[in-house]
């Protein structure tokens, strides 16, 4: 629907251009009700697969992506679709991170407005088309050789001031890179590292380099992308984020309307980045960031600290209908979220049995049973001393760390 409607809006555009002949006008009637009609439905349009993440206690869980591109740099998507397809998806925050180095300005390459198009022109679109519905920072994105690679500046104030400072060091990568992330961070600019695993930076294996340790130790780096939709999950720059207290982001990087890119019928959705903000404003989003309270959810699977991805099990899953018997316990696992929930058997209760691999499906329960293993093909039965018993899981969809499931427990008390 998105894409029809884009269609059509540029024939109706384009046909406000031609002669004014009568049949000329006639088409322009036709296609501006078609135009309506498709935001008409687009409107009342349900998202087939909506993301749904609770609150965590003291804060609310907005669903960002931090890494977008339109057709004034490289892409080929209009702004003010990206923010359509935002909204559609239920995200709460974009960023719109346009490559601003002069050669990917392929919109002012091409002469299309020249006369108003500075680096900030879609960011300004964006914005306007957002309105209330749609929180949009103002971002760009240094685009080099490796190293240092891609970095984007979220929360700019003007990125031609940016490329200028970048661009006076043209002739070599990393002085460039240090100029522009030098006058970004002089605009009070969040820096992220993008794509540290992509197969033109790592071609052979995913390193931070000594340009990238010099930046970080010059204080010029405050996140890394763990998750991009072009490279998927880097589980170095996992634990990178968490040796050097880097805030955890997962982005689309999309190009491509991103239908193109996902497949919203069959389930599918952009990777985001969660983050876990005071409220739903710009400023309570920069202070989560900076604070570091961000995860990511993408392809079924959660990324992020133990600090934040505990609550965000306990907000997800409700333990309900516990039951104590003599031949086991029992109790109902409740999913209030969009995630489905993996869980595997864990140590400290290998003399129980339970299974030891089970799928919560999102909005969905599930009932565990757990008793005491057989001995000589007897049930053995709690005995009377036995006050509660602990069920033990891994969270294999939830990993603090390279490879690394978030523990949960179920305690059942004895009455």
């Amino acid at each position: 629907m998105l894409f029809l409607e884009a269609i059509l809006r540029k024939i109706a555009f384009f046909l406000y251009f031609c002669t004014n002949n009568q049949k000329t006008k006639q088409m322009k009637r036709i296609v501006l009700t078609l135009v309506a009609a498709c935001v008409a439905l687009g409107a009342s349009a349900i998202t087939p697969n909506k993301i749904v993440i609770p609150n965590i206690e003291g804060y609310k869980t907005l669903k960002g992506d931090f890494h977008i591109h339109t057709v004034f740099s490289d892409a080929s998507v209009w702004p003010t679709t990206r923010v359509q397809e935002a909204i559609w998806e239920g995200l709460d925050v974009i960023a719109i991170t346009e490559h601003i180095d002069t050669r990917h300005q392929h919109m002012v390459k091409k002469g299309v407005f020249t006369d108003k198009c500075d680096r900030d022109y879609s960011y300004k679109l964006a914005k306007k088309a957002a309105g209330k519905k749609l929180l949009v920072v103002h971002g760009g994105e240094i685009t080099r050789g490796m190293p240092p690679g891609h970095f984007n500046c979220l929360f700019v104030k003007d990125n031609d001031d940016i490329c200028a400072a970048a661009e006076a060091n043209d002739h070599d990568h990393v002085l460039a890179m240090e100029g522009g992330l030098r006058e970004a961070r002089k605009q009070g600019a969040f820096l992220m590292w993008n794509h540290p695993n992509w197969h033109k930076q790592a071609p052979n294996e995913t390193k931070m380099w000594p340009e990238h340790k010099k930046i970080l130790k010059d204080g010029y780096m405050d996140a890394i992308e763990v998750y991009n939709m072009a490279c998927g999950y880097s589980p170095e720059s996992h634990e990178w984020a968490l040796k050097h207290n880097l805030a955890i982001l997962g982005n689309s990087d999309c190009h491509d309307p991103i239908f193109v890119d996902i497949d919203h019928m069959n389930g599918s959705h952009r990777p985001i980045t969660l983050v876990f903000a005071q409220e739903k404003t710009l400023e309570s989003v920069r202070e989560a960031l900076d604070a570091r309270r961000s995860a990511i959810y993408a392809e079924g699977m959660v990324y992020g600290r133990e600090q934040e991805l505990d609550p965000l099990f306990k907000a997800c899953v409700k333990v309900k209908g516990v039951k104590w018997g003599d031949k086991g316990v029992s109790f109902t696992l409740e999913n209030k979220s969009s995630i489905p929930i993996t869980l595997s058997k864990a140590p400290g209760a290998e003399y129980m049995w339970y299974p030891r691999y089970t799928v919560i499906p999102p909005m969905g329960t599930i009932t565990i049973k757990a008793r005491p293993l057989l001995v000589d093909n007897v049930q053995v039965k709690f005995d009377e001393k036995t006050t509660d018993v602990s069920v033990n899981f891994y969270v294999e969809n939830f990993q603090i760390g390279a490879d690394k499931p978030l523990p949960f427990s179920v305690t059942v008390p004895r009455k």
